[in-house]
Parts: structure tokens; sequence; C-alpha cells
């Protein structure tokens, strides 16, 4: 399971590096909505055929729906009041907004990490369900990021090395829950829940609207093929099982 874990994490760690290469694509932004699309699917995916049966199997369901809840609104917190919306406004011109972009993007992998190795001690197949969704988010998550940076003055070496510094914040968070496992029992499922929680709330809340900016038919379509290809991909994973 650790050797599972700790590869998941450097892969999505990993991620971090993409956007070096987005500068040298044409059009990205039209690139930048498949990875969007794909993204929702593979969270709502991952919420809803993995991460929310499994708790049901593992015996927690009164507290079930009360602790996704609890993930919706932790998300909110996160997001309104140590985020930011880092991950969607690329526009600000202000240095030191940069600084505090590194801040909420290191606290959002430390969950990251957390969230990753509660996923892992349900079973090794929830868990690559989990990293799967995890790193189709953070692709354009990082792509954001690292366009934040520029703007913000980092060169694109110092903007490379620092989002690759924040995106190993997620191995902290990995080893403080796997510690913090062993000393409190049932915190597992609870993390878990809260997973699917703040999957919902990424999908539904940051991604979604960003798809309904463009309205045209013919692009709804393809970002409704991009979703149902996330979502068929978690499901792909259950055949696994």
């Amino acid at each position: 399971m650790l050797l599972e874990l700790f590869l998941s994490l450097t892969i999505i760690s990993l991620a971090s590096l993409v956007g070096v290469f987005s500068i040298s694509v044409k059009n990205i932004d039209k690139y930048l909505e498949h990875l969007v699309s794909l993204s929702v699917g593979a969270l709502l995916g991952g919420a809803f055929i993995h991460l929310i049966p499994e708790l049901a199997k593992e015996g927690l369901v009164g507290e079930l729906s009360i602790f996704i809840l609890v993930g919706i609104i932790l998300f909110f917190v996160l997001e309104k009041f140590i985020f930011w919306h880092h991950c969607h406004h690329t526009e600000h011109k202000h240095l030191s907004f940069s600084y505090m972009n590194l801040v909420g993007d290191g606290i959002h992998n430390f969950l990251d990490g957390v969230l990753l190795a509660g996923a892992f001690l349900i079973n090794t197949n929830v868990g690559f369900a989990t990293a799967a969704a995890i790193f189709l988010h953070e692709i354009p998550q990082e792509i954001g990021d690292f366009g934040v940076l520029l703007k913000g003055g980092f060169s694109k070496k110092k903007a490379l090395i620092a989002n690759f510094l924040s995106a190993l914040m997620a191995f902290v968070g990995a080893i403080t829950t796997l510690l913090f496992n062993e000393i409190i029992e049932g915190i597992v499922p609870i993390v878990v829940a809260i997973t699917a929680g703040g999957f919902i709330y990424i999908a539904a809340t940051d991604l979604i609207p960003e798809l309904h900016k463009n309205p045209k038919i013919k692009n709804s379509l393809i970002q409704l093929t991009f979703i149902l290809i996330g979502i068929t991909l978690m499901f792909a994973i259950t055949l696994l099982e």
C-alpha cells in the first residue's frame, strides 16, 4: 500500500511541471477546456462511483451524508478565506498575490496528500481512483498556477521550482494522515467522506461554471463528451476490483 501511495504522490507532484510545457502549446485555452471537462467527470465519478459506495460497504451509512456535507462546507471555507480562488484567477499582477497563491497551493496539495492517504487506507483500488481524479484535476490547476506566478513577476525557472516545491506538500499531508491514523481509530472513513464532498464541491462550483463560459452548442457537446470520458475512466477502475 505504501509503495502505491508514494508512487501516486510522485506522479501527481510531477503534474506541477506541466505548466512549463503549456506556454509552447498553441490554443492552450482550447485544450485546457477539454482538461477541465475531463476533470469534472473524474471528480464526480471518483465521488459517486468509488468513494461513497466504498464507505457504504464499510458501514458508514448514517453519518455519510453529514460528513459529505462537512466536506462541501469545508472546501467552501478553504476556497473563500484561504485559496482566494487561486485556481482560476490568473490575471493578478501583484507579486504579493503570487506568494499568496503559493501558500494556498501548498495547503491545497497538503490536503490532496491527506485525501489520497485516506483513500489508500480504505483499499488500493479506491486509492488509485482517487489518485486519478486528483491528477486530472491538477493538470489544469497547475497550468493556471504557473500563469499566476509568471504574471506576478517570477521567472520561468523560479515559477517551475516554486510550483514543484509546493506540490511536495502532498507528501507531508500523506505522512501526517498515516501517523494520525495509527493514533485515532476510525479517522480514515471520515477523511474519505470529506474527500467525496470536496470532489463534488470542486466539480460543481469551480469547474462546471468555467465550462458555462463557452455556451456554443458544439463546445458544449465536446465538454459533455470529455465529462463522460472522465466518468467512464472512473467506472473502468471498478472493473479491476
